[in-house]
């Protein structure tokens, strides 16, 4: 019989993730299926290419995690949290997006300007 590895146990849910990785330009949904103080199960469409390490935002908690891939088997991925939970009020995370996606625009409008006078 196989010995439970994990320092803390986890806790069946079914909660809503999202996984941000690349600067939060690739963002993708996921299932939590169970988490712990240390980690959780996540559940992706199999074909998803995944990095090591990447974000986990789960926003019926409020929560957003830096995370890092333990193991992967088709369409579940094993997680560890590589940094304290910190609460990251969601209304904050989304000005921030719109901040971010707003500069962008801008940078975008200033090149094109330049370019045309």
């Amino acid at each position: 019989m196989d010995r439970e590895r994990r320092r803390s146990p986890r806790q069946r849910t079914l909660l809503g993730g999202i996984v941000t990785f690349n600067g939060r330009r690739s963002v993708l949904d996921c299932a939590i299926r169970n988490i712990s103080h240390d980690g959780a199960l996540l559940m992706l469409s199999d074909a998803v290419a995944l990095p090591q390490a990447f974000e986990l935002e789960i926003p019926s908690r409020q929560r957003q995690y830096a995370t890092r891939a333990v193991w992967r088997s088709s369409e579940r991925v094993g997680i560890v949290f590589t940094e304290p939970a910190e609460a990251v009020p969601l209304d904050l995370m989304r000005r921030l997006k719109a901040c971010e996606t707003a500069n962008a625009g801008l940078k975008a409008r200033i090149r094109q300007l330049t370019e045309a006078g």
